[in-house]
């Protein structure tokens, strides 16, 4: 596994840490998710 670090806007954290929470899931994981959907719709 790699790690990335990256800078976000402060409303969007805001938004992505009540979406994980609203899902029952870590940001970590709502983020590797969002990823893995993008990345797929991509190579279709």
């Amino acid at each position: 596994m790699v790690n990335i670090n990256i800078e976000v806007p402060d409303d969007i954290h805001k938004r992505i840490r009540i979406l994980s929470a609203m899902q029952g899931i870590a940001i970590k994981e709502l983020i590797v998710k969002t990823l893995e959907e993008s990345v797929g719709k991509n190579e279709k």
